[in-house]
């Protein structure tokens, strides 16, 4: 059973931050310097000197140019300060107190050389990966991290433009014992664009019609498909397919299961400009949660299914 955090902390709102922020900001910590007639820009690596020029139009574009540097300065402080603030407070509370033996390293994800080595996914163009943590849930080791790809698209005039590709998550579970097997089950409407290995496989048709209505099966080997995808197995793809709103990948690799949900989401993410209250943190990340946790409950993970080499 599952048990959810409930957090101490007392609740937060952006504006708090920026005011904290703003109240406190001392222009000297960044070693912008100012008087009457000059403004100097220090850093640890770099000194710039802009002598100030009388009723002069480049002069007034410099300081205007300098003066928006530093708002944004300004702004960018409290909103990384409240990222990390959610992360270390909120998430990584909550992934500790649901899961064993957390690593949780948020600006990482997967890397793009070994998504392309798995060979599940069409990395596309454009490649991101963020959110990656590994853990383990009722004895099952697994990893998951957000995927976002995007293909390039350039019309009859040459405007280019970036089309998302597939936006989600991306799981890998580990299992007690060892297979052989290496299958995929795409749902029906999960992007053909991005699966880059649909060629070399063998589409197989299941015995149970509406799964077929559902799902989509490719094998090496078509005995494999068939001793993998049991009746009670397939029945359990379909409940999942009818609770996430959501195209869903699995794939049989390497002895171990993995499973990628286009649901164009990332996960474990607030609204940087919305109020934050323990209500509305409990629900974000209890629903990411779930989705973990859901896979390894309604596929028994934890038990002997894929016991049987085949």
């Amino acid at each position: 059973m599952v048990v959810f955090y409930h957090i101490s902390h007392p609740i937060l709102y952006i504006t708090d931050i920026l005011q904290y922020y703003y109240k406190n900001f001392n222009p000297q910590n960044f070693g912008i310097l100012f008087s009457s007639q000059k403004i100097i820009f220090n850093t640890k690596t770099a000194k710039t000197t802009i002598f100030q020029k009388k009723n002069t139009k480049k002069t007034i574009l410099k300081i205007i140019g300098i003066v928006v540097v530093i708002i944004l300065i300004i702004l960018a402080i409290p909103i990384i300060a409240f990222w990390s603030i959610f992360k270390e407070l909120f998430v990584l509370k909550a992934l500790n107190d649901n899961f064993d033996d957390v690593n949780f390293t948020p600006e990482r994800g997967f890397e793009e050389s070994f998504i392309n080595k798995i060979g599940m996914l069409d990395t596309a163009d454009r490649y991101h990966s963020n959110d990656l943590f590994s853990a383990k849930y009722k004895g099952i080791d697994f990893q998951q991290a957000d995927i976002h790809t995007k293909e390039r698209y350039e019309d009859n005039e040459g405007h280019v433009s970036y089309i998302t590709r597939f936006k989600g998550r991306y799981m890998i579970f580990e299992f007690n014992k060892k297979f052989k097997a290496n299958i995929r089950v795409t749902s029906k409407d999960f992007s053909s664009a991005s699966l880059p290995w649909r060629k070399k496989f063998h589409e197989v048709k299941m015995e149970d019609v509406e799964f077929n209505k559902c799902f989509k099966v490719y094998a090496e080997n078509e005995h494999d498909a068939f001793y993998i995808l049991t009746p009670h197995f397939m029945e359990k793809l379909k409940e999942l397919d009818n609770k996430f709103d959501a195209d869903l990948l699995f794939g049989f690799v390497d002895n171990k299961l993995h499973i990628a949900v286009d649901n164009y989401e990332d996960s474990f993410e607030h609204n940087v400009f919305e109020e934050i209250n323990e209500a509305s943190i409990e629900n974000e990340i209890i629903k990411d949660i779930k989705l973990i946790t859901d896979f390894v409950k309604e596929l028994n993970l934890e038990n002997d299914l894929f016991g049987k080499e085949v």
